[in-house]
């Protein structure tokens, strides 16, 4: 998007958050993430976000095991899930946050235990909502409806939305 930018760590840390709504949850989460940033002085603009996936009426976020990040692929496996990515623009000048979510739905392919003990071998799923990376390994994917960077964890059309607005308010 041509926007220069730093990537900067953060003091959050993602907590279950009981039976909310998906969406609700990325939300929560992105604005932890941008509200607890690390960000050097003087840093305007943060930009925090989180992806959850849905699935039979269960949030999937990062697994914190092979075995956890195993069984939720074997539940992904041959279904159609949502992926969503709550997003929120922390304006520390104006003391103000927009907040905006996105959401794909996407079919992984039917997997076999033996195909999902090689493709969890193949990346890291303990960064990744669901235990898969839609760009990375082997493609498990077999559709998606939505945008392909929501999925990836960050969705560039609604960022680029977000950061036309700021950029019209603040002007």
């Amino acid at each position: 998007m041509n926007v220069p930018f730093r990537v900067v760590r953060s003091a959050y840390r993602e907590k279950r958050l009981g039976r909310n709504r998906p969406e609700l949850v990325a939300i929560r989460h992105a604005c932890g993430k941008a509200l607890q940033a690390i960000v050097p002085k003087g840093a305007r603009l943060i930009v925090g976000a989180d992806t959850v996936v849905w699935c039979r009426g269960r949030i999937f976020g990062k697994p914190l095991s092979h075995q956890a990040a195993h069984q939720m692929l074997f539940t992904l496996s041959g279904r159609v899930h949502r992926v969503y990515t709550g997003v929120v623009l922390w304006d520390r000048a104006e003391k103000r946050l927009r907040i905006g979510a996105a959401e794909s739905r996407v079919k992984i392919k039917r997997l076999s235990p033996k195909l999902i003990k090689e493709y969890l071998a193949r990346i890291n799923p303990f960064d990744k909502a669901g235990s898969y990376a839609i760009q990375l390994g082997p493609k498990i994917v077999e559709r998606i409806e939505g945008s392909y960077t929501n999925v990836m964890g960050l969705p560039r059309e609604l960022v680029r939305a977000m950061l036309k607005d700021w950029c019209r308010e603040t002007s």
